[in-house]
Order: C-alpha cells, then sequence, then structure tokens
C-alpha cells in the first residue's frame, strides 16, 4: 500500500512570484495524507532557498533543486520520488481547485481500471481578468477518443495519473516543449482507461512566460502536428496522406470559407464549435491588490462557483460499456 492518497509534483524554474502563489495555496489545501514533491530546475531567483524553507517547517514533503533538461525531467523526476497511489501534475504558474481534484483521485479509487483522469480548464489571460473561457474543445476530443478511438490532444492541468499505471503510459517525453500534447496523443494512441470529470480542476493563467507565448503559434503547431502525425494511425506516409493531412492546402482552402459557414450554421440553428467563448469571470478590483494576486482570486473563485453549479460526473469507458457516474 502507497504511504499517500496522492502526490502534488511541481516543476518550476525561475517563476517565484507565480510559484508562491501556487504553493502557498496547495500548502494551505494539504491533506495529511497527500504529500507535495517539487522539482526546481536550478532556479536563481531565490526559489531554492523557498523551497529549503517549506521543507523545514514541514510544508512540503520532497524536493530538490538542480539543473536540469526541461519540464519533462522535471516532472520525470518528481513521479520517481512520489509516494503516492495517485500522482497529480501541478504547474508552477497556473490555477488548481483542490476539492475537484479530490473527486476525481476519489473516482479512481473507486474504479482501478481507470489509469489517468482529467476534466475541464479555464483560460484567464494575466492582461484581462474580465473574461474567461473554458477549453469546450478538449472536451470535445476527450469524446473523439472514447467513441471513435482516435489519437487526440488535451490539456495536461488537470492531469491525474495512477502510479501504478506508470508501467502502460510511460514517463514523460524530454524531447518535445509542448509535454502535455505529446503525452495526450500517447495515451490516446494506447490502450489505456481514461476518465473525464464534468467539473473544471484547473485553470490556466496565460502569462509572458507560458510556453505558447515563448514558443509562438507556429512553432507551436509544428510541433503538434509532428506528434500527431506519429500517433494517428489513420495518416501514413504516403503521397496521399501528405496531400490530405501535412501540405496544408485543405487548411487553406477552409479558411475564407468558414465565415461563412458559421452564418449559415447561425441561421439555421446548427450546433457548432465557436472555440473559447468567453465569460464574464466577476472580477471585481481590490484596491492595492497586486495583478498576479487578483489573478489567482478570480480563477479560485471561478472554480468554486462552477463547481457548486455542475456536481461532479465522470464518463469513461470500461470495456465495452460506456458510462457516465455522478459523484
Amino acid at each position: 500500500m502507497s504511504e499517500f492518497a496522492i502526490s502534488y509534483v511541481v516543476t518550476t524554474y525561475n517563476k517565484l512570484p507565480y510559484l508562491r502563489q501556487v504553493l502557498g495555496r496547495l500548502v494551505a489545501a494539504r491533506l495529511p495524507d497527500e504529500e507535495i514533491v517539487v522539482a526546481d530546475g536550478g532556479s536563481s531567483d531565490g526559489t531554492a532557498e523557498y523551497l529549503r524553507g517549506l521543507f523545514e517547517a514541514g510544508k512540503i514533503q520532497q524536493f530538490v533543486s538542480e539543473r536540469d533538461k526541461g519540464e519533462s525531467h522535471g516532472f520525470n523526476k518528481c513521479i520517481l520520488m512520489a509516494k503516492g497511489d495517485i500522482v497529480k501534475l501541478i504547474t508552477d504558474d497556473d490555477a488548481f481547485n483542490y476539492p475537484a481534484i479530490r473527486k476525481a483521485a476519489a473516482f479512481m479509487q473507486a474504479h482501478p481500471d481507470v489509469d489517468v483522469a482529467m476534466g475541464y480548464t479555464g483560460l484567464l489571460p494575466l492582461e484581462n481578468l474580465h473574461t474567461i473561457s473554458l477549453y469546450e474543445d478538449v472536451a470535445d476530443n476527450f469524446k473523439r477518443w472514447l467513441n471513435h478511438k482516435e489519437a487526440v490532444w488535451m490539456i495536461g492541468l488537470p492531469i491525474l495519473i495512477r502510479r501504478s499505471s506508470l508501467a502502460l503510459t510511460g514517463l514523460f517525453n524530454t524531447g518535445v516543449v509542448q509535454v502535455d500534447t505529446e503525452f495526450t496523443y500517447r495515451l490516446t494512441s494506447l490502450n489505456v482507461s481514461l476518465a473525464w470529470s464534468s467539473q473544471v480542476l484547473s485553470v490556466r493563467i496565460e502569462n509572458p512566460q507560458s510556453n505558447f507565448r515563448v514558443m509562438g503559434r507556429k512553432t507551436s503547431q509544428d510541433e503538434a502536428d509532428r506528434m500527431r502525425y506519429f500517433y494517428d494511425k489513420r495518416i501514413g506516409h504516403g503521397f496521399i496522406d501528405y496531400i490530405r493531412h501535412k501540405s496544408g492546402w485543405l487548411e487553406s482552402l477552409k479558411k475564407p470559407i468558414r465565415p461563412l459557414k458559421r452564418s449559415l450554421f447561425g441561421m439555421l440553428k446548427v450546433p457548432q464549435y465557436q472555440d473559447h467563448v468567453p465569460m464574464s469571470s466577476g472580477y471585481v478590483p481590490v484596491p492595492g491588490e497586486a495583478p498576479l494576486e487578483a489573478a489567482f482570486r478570480v480563477a479560485d473563485d471561478f472554480m468554486e462557483r462552477y463547481n457548486a453549479e455542475h456536481p461532479a460526473e465522470f464518463l469513461y469507458k470500461a470495456q465495452t460499456l460506456t458510462k457516465a457516474l455522478k459523484q
């Protein structure tokens, strides 16, 4: 039997202001049967000293601070150090809802055939705290995998992994920047059992140091495409596959038609994906509050409100049956 129910694994590098927000909330939320494991990639901004203080105060259970070879390497070190039944990924600049995470972990414990669980993620730009959105396309991708066994990408922020299932899923690929994109393409191409929570487990606080912004849209898309071509078994290496999937001509053809299609579907009241639909975050400025503190407060409040209105339901496939279970 494992020593802990959940191991929260955190990677960080030179993001101390963000890390203080993340770990401050996690330390306050941690239960006695949970552990916090942190890998710092050799930060030069005081992160190591901050972690040492938390460790000596008994507020985090394990940490390492040394040069590493990127986020994947840090997560892998944490996972190998972890002692919990369930491993929960925690990034150093995003917000998480721990009650919803514990419901997902409890679902995994009650259903030992589930290897990985995930759920909704919100998106909150640091520069505009008035609007927040959900990654509805990720939920749609999960359903495509569930119903059609397509290899799809999903966001890593809400992911929980059964530690004993790592022999099936593998660790994280240290040769990519978009760690979660590669990992979820891999999961959905393997015989891995996934479950989806109807609640919001995390909010991505998009900021100037976010991977997507640092990489740029084209570089990010190019890396994601390489992963899709590798894992999607429907895409071969022949001339027709190149024309259909890799040349880009089909996307160029669709781009000018999309506005007309949306207008037509709107008139016909046909449901269609509308990208990330912004919602009011309910943000009310507090005098003297720093922008970063405000962003995490807004994310926390949004997750609490949303989850109060949406009881936890879990969608997963057990053998040949698709089940939606309430908790």
